[in-house]
């Protein structure tokens, strides 16, 4: 995601969440990956992200259940955008460790939350929680490196 004066986003720590008007610019940026899959963040502060994927047939591998390269992205969208919510830095993810828990199949949602691990001056650790129906899915650690501007 780029910068944009308009957003808190980017420019500051988010404390106080950011605002339904303000999510609703952010989401229709569609700067990222999760975002042009269907991602749609639904909560933002300095130390909780949340956000929600309808499942689409575009999303499926041939099996009919959602492709785990989906889950990777989810993750580390929430958890990249969350540390940028966190430092009002860049964020950059070093390591991505997605662990596949159940399958999820077209018509369905998926709902993510990311929250800290790690906080630390120049790395962070986020764990993003992924579920569907009440059921976790997916759970990816997302290890990050926070830039200097």
């Amino acid at each position: 995601m780029q910068s944009d004066n308009a957003f808190r986003l980017y420019n500051e720590v988010i404390e106080p969440p950011l605002s339904d008007d303000e999510l609703a610019a952010v989401n229709a940026a569609d700067l990222d990956l999760a975002q042009r899959l269907g991602l749609v963040l639904t909560y933002c502060s300095q130390d909780r992200l949340e956000g929600h994927l309808e499942v689409t047939d575009k999303l499926l591998q041939p099996t009919g259940i959602v492709n785990g390269g989906v889950y990777c992205t989810i993750g580390e969208t929430l958890a990249s955008i969350a540390a940028v919510a966190a430092t009002a830095k860049p964020a950059v993810g070093m390591s991505n460790s997605t662990d596949l828990l159940g399958s999820v199949k077209a018509g369905q949602r998926i709902d993510a939350v990311a929250e800290p691990v790690h906080t630390g001056k120049r790395t962070h650790l986020w764990r993003v929680n992924m579920s569907a129906d009440g059921k976790l899915v997916a759970v990816t650690n997302l290890k990050l490196m926070i830039l200097d501007r």
